[in-house]
């Protein structure tokens, strides 16, 4: 686990490559920094020049000559690598067969690098693993990059002046930094922002499971290269979850591999569970918990239940108790942390989790990110199904007369009302884990000037869940698709990516498998939800290993009490913050912001505007 940047250029060669600063990444690699250019080379290359950089966290093969950039003796390849890879052993030893030589004794970074020689970038459909890397050939003068099927790392980059240039965070970049102001809407919408676009003009990342290829200086054009449902051609044909379940504890296996002490975060909750019931199996391991304080009004801390699950264990147990006040003072470096605004109100624990991690002398956690969208644990997707079943038993002409007549529906049932509009607009009616605030919400918040300027954030969606690899999927198996590719890498992934990282902690996410992925999401619905409830094929497999008490409570994610850190106080202190934003970007309507003015927004209706004016001010107006 790492942080890489680079620069690369071809038919400018006389152009600048200092376009990065991986300094500015020492945090997610503090363990060797190395930056390195091809004009030091003996025999620089004719076809291209470029400056690469890692900066890395040594967890496999801790030896000097693992270190990147990475090249082979005769110096025709280089790559730079974040991230592991769990099938690395097999890899190498088939690669060895083939009549490749290895100088390190078991680098997955000198694994990856031949494997990318041999293949090309048929390479990848033979990782098991997390990664974005960039791979070159000098004689050919070419380049390769590419990110993990599931989007576990980060990887960025921007076409400027004829050089090519690429970081794991946007920080790295050097230059100015202006807003990408269409995309904006978007992030009021799913908390993130679509496809190769970010919240910055000029900058794009790679999407999951994409690559880019170049040479001579083409411009990049992102490329897919699997989907979460290509493996599932005739839609939810597994009658049987044991396969699912022995691919969940080979993936727990594989990624409790590592030269260094291995923890897993705990909440106590069902999926997190399962992983450190697994991963605790013949290894002493470290568990990570963290909480509110007691007595908050309509809080209620899930310590207690890690506690369960770590006695029942017998992991070496971690628990951390915060105040409102001490959360508040771990967003605001979260803020400074985050280049790109993560609207998810468990960041700042997360980061005091992966530091009391680090502290202990862990450098590896395992996280339970993915259950919920492998095995369908998000109640709403189930009401929507019930819904969209319902929907299809009349025509849309049919439904559309009864709508104004339906006052108790829209009073009592708000979702099933927006969702029911949606289908007689056409539309999906769901649009996967987070869908934040709907376009007529919206109207009353934004300025029109800014609504008109806006991305329509509901496009990519689309594209999405109409995807040809979609052609068989049920309304579930699109909301988990969608998910895997949209809200998980760029919001969830990103959150546990970003934290862990600035504690300089690897985080891995088991349940991401590929291999438990493709198989999860042909398995046949009454195996995933019934009368007893969700993601019943996870809890029959955890009732192996876990106490009742923890499998079968209600499923709760971990709660801020937003009201009470968020309160009319804290909002009226940070109005001027709010203002200041908004007079350099005039996003919002002037009775919206008269009520920000007024301190009357507050809780969880102020959170996303919070989060936005925080990252403009430390990110765009250098505060």
């Amino acid at each position: 686990m790492c942080g890489i940047a680079g620069s690369v250029t071809w038919r400018n060669q006389g152009a600048s490559l200092d376009t990065f600063d991986i300094a500015r990444l020492a945090y997610r690699g503090p363990d060797a920094l190395t930056t390195l250019a091809s004009d030091a080379l003996p025999q620089p290359p004719a076809r291209i020049r470029w400056k690469l950089a890692h900066a890395r966290l040594s967890i496999l093969d801790l030896a000097a000559n693992a270190n990147q950039p990475m090249c082979t003796p005769d110096g025709r390849y280089w790559l730079v690598f974040n991230g592991e890879i769990y099938n690395n052993g097999p890899l190498r030893a088939e690669l060895t067969g083939l009549g490749h030589r290895f100088t390190t004794d078991h680098s997955d970074s000198e694994t990856l690098l031949h494997a990318c020689i041999h293949w090309g970038k048929a390479a990848l459909e033979r990782l098991n693993g997390m990664f974005a890397f960039v791979f070159i050939d000098n004689l050919e003068g070419t380049l390769l990059a590419a990110r993990d099927r599931m989007g576990i790392k980060p990887l960025y980059f921007r076409l400027a002046d004829g050089v090519f240039s690429f970081a794991s965070e946007p920080k790295a970049f050097t230059g100015p930094r202006r807003v990408n102001k269409p995309e904006l809407l978007g992030f009021f919408n799913f908390l993130q922002v679509e496809g190769t676009a970010t919240f910055y003009e000029g900058l794009e990342k790679l999407p999951a499971a994409h690559l880019l290829e170049l040479r001579d200086g083409t411009a990049p054009r992102p490329q897919r290269w699997w989907h979460p449902l290509q493996a599932a051609p005739n839609g939810r044909d597994l009658g049987d979850a044991r396969p699912c379940m022995d691919l969940l504890r080979e993936a727990v296996d594989l990624q409790m591999v590592a030269d260094v002490g291995v923890g897993t975060y705990l909440s106590g909750g069902l999926d997190s569970s399962v992983i450190t019931a697994l991963a605790s199996k013949g290894h002493p391991v470290n568990t990570f918990s963290i909480g509110f304080e007691e007595g908050i009004p309509g809080y209620a801390s899930e310590l207690g239940h890690a506690r369960a699950v770590a006695d029942h264990l017998r992991t070496k147990h971690h628990p951390i108790t915060i105040s409102p006040e001490e959360y508040l003072l771990a967003q605001k470096r979260v803020f400074r942390i985050l280049d790109e605004p993560i609207a998810n109100s468990a960041c700042g624990p997360l980061l005091l989790l992966s530091e009391c991690a680090r502290a202990e002398g862990v450098k590896v956690c395992l996280s339970g990110e993915g259950a919920d969208e492998l095995f369908i644990g998000y109640r709403h997707w189930h009401d929507a199904r019930r819904v969209d079943n319902y929907l299809r038993t009349a025509p849309r002409w049919a439904w559309k007369a009864l709508y104004p007549a339906m006052p108790l529906l829209r009073r009592r049932k708000p979702q099933w009302a927006a969702w029911m509009q949606r289908h007689l607009r056409h539309q999906y009616i769901i649009w996967g884990g987070i869908d934040a605030m709907g376009m007529q919400h919206q109207q009353a918040l934004f300025s029109p000037g800014f609504m008109a300027q806006a991305r329509d954030p509901y496009g990519i969606a689309c594209a999405s869940y109409d995807a040809p690899a979609c052609r068989h999927a049920d309304l579930l198996q699109r909301l988990s698709a969608f998910d895997l590719h949209f809200h998980l890498p760029e919001y969830l992934l990103a959150r546990v990516d970003r934290m862990s990282m600035a504690a300089s902690i690897e985080a891995r996410v088991p349940f991401l498998d590929h291999r438990l992925v493709e198989q999860a999401m042909r398995l046949k619905l009454d195996l995933l939800t019934g009368p007893s409830g969700q993601k019943l094929a996870l809890k029959q497999f955890a009732r192996t290993l876990l106490p009742a008490s923890i499998i079968d409570r209600p499923k709760v994610g971990f709660e801020v009490p937003m009201q009470k850190v968020l309160n009319a106080k804290e909002a009226l202190r940070h109005r001027d913050l709010l203002l200041a934003m908004d007079d350099a970007l005039g996003i919002y309507a002037p009775g919206f912001r008269k009520q920000l003015a007024s301190g009357n927004i507050t809780g969880k209706l102020l959170w996303p505007h919070f989060v936005l004016a925080n990252w403009w001010n430390i990110h765009i107006a250098g505060n």
